[in-house]
């Protein structure tokens, strides 16, 4: 399966730190997830979207533990991460290499497709990539991000896209999970105002994409292939059901922007904010740009210098409205039940 990113930028390890927030917040649930469990013997634990590993290694080691804590143990698991072909895989091996608390291994797939074989998993974890969507399904016209355009027919394609989505990762890691096996999730969503947390981030990106030289089809092209869920998205019993799980517990949670509070707390200096919120919003975005170059024909040995004008450029507004880094993002976290 084509997929619409090319993955997380070479920062994304260091410098993800919501990601890391919601992953911390929804281990959390880990003790309920695993109070649910009911399963003979757990033989493989998967997270789907482990990006570079340094969240998803710590995200495993934590539910090994909670494992043995409860006595659900009886043997070493094999740990699976999974990214899309193009993650970058050699960062998640330094790491795998460097950590002996468990076995790990890779799966090169896009999670909206089946990873893993059936009835072999035990428990399977995501969290904060299910907004990724597995295509693009439109432009959004004169903006990064759709949620910005006065288009109902681009927002309906991505809701549209969004939900073919959620039903396919449902139904192939219920295939893939054993019964009584768990499924633990955190999902990007809006809140009841439909905000992001985000929205100032994301409109810097495309106010920076329009200073640089890219034609009018690049600047049209360049669109987030994202989309973040409603509440009645997210938690949808009766799609639930359909591929065979039980909602065990949901939770909504916001979090505020960490660099932000750290730099108002006068933990961090200016400088160190600037620079460590260009290099958070570079991770998880850059490679969007670097794609769309790359598919309109630039020369290979032009896109780093685009792509460093484009972070200084980012940089520099942000030294000048410093509040645009200052956001409260919401998630939604979810236990489901294999039956």
């Amino acid at each position: 399966m084509a997929s619409a990113t090319l993955g997380m930028s070479k920062s994304y390890n260091s410098n993800s730190v919501l990601q890391k927030s919601a992953s911390h917040l929804l281990l959390e649930l880990i003790d309920e997830a695993i109070a649910a469990l009911d399963v003979a013997s757990v033989d493989i634990i998967a997270d789907f979207g482990s990006s570079h590993g340094a969240n998803s290694i710590h995200a495993m080691k934590t539910i090994i533990d909670y494992l043995r804590r409860e006595k659900k143990l009886f043997k070493e698991p094999l740990v699976v991460h999974n990214d899309l072909p193009s993650n970058d895989w050699t960062a998640l091996f330094q790491l795998l290499n460097q950590n002996h608390s468990y076995k790990g291994i890779v799966s090169g797939r896009s999670f909206y497709e089946q990873c893993l074989p059936s009835n072999s998993v035990a428990i399977a974890y995501s969290s904060t990539s299910l907004h990724w969507l597995s295509k693009k399904p439109a432009n959004a016209l004169n903006c990064y991000h759709v949620y910005f355009v006065d288009n109902p027919d681009a927002y309906r394609a991505f809701q549209h896209q969004a939900a073919l989505d959620y039903s396919q990762f449902l139904k192939h890691r219920s295939s893939e999970l054993v019964s009584g096996g768990v499924l633990i999730l955190s999902i990007p969503c809006v809140d009841s105002q439909g905000i992001i947390g985000i929205e100032r981030i994301l409109e810097l990106l495309y106010t920076c994409a329009q200073l640089l030289p890219l034609t009018s089809t690049e600047l049209l092209d360049y669109t987030n292939p994202v989309h973040c869920r409603s509440y009645d998205e997210c938690v949808d019993e009766n799609l639930f059901s359909q591929n065979g799980f039980q909602l065990i517990k949901y939770t909504t949670v916001s979090i505020g922007s960490p660099l932000y509070r750290k730099w108002k707390q006068e933990e961090i200096t200016f400088d160190e904010y600037t620079q460590s919120t260009t290099l958070f919003t570079q991770g998880f975005s850059e490679s969007i740009l670097e794609q769309t170059l790359r598919k309109h024909g630039r020369a290979a040995e032009d896109i780093p210098n685009l792509l460093k004008q484009f972070w200084n450029l980012f940089e520099q507004h942000l030294r000048k409205q410093p509040e645009i880094g200052d956001y409260i993002a919401p998630f939604i976290c979810l236990i489901l039940k294999k039956k």
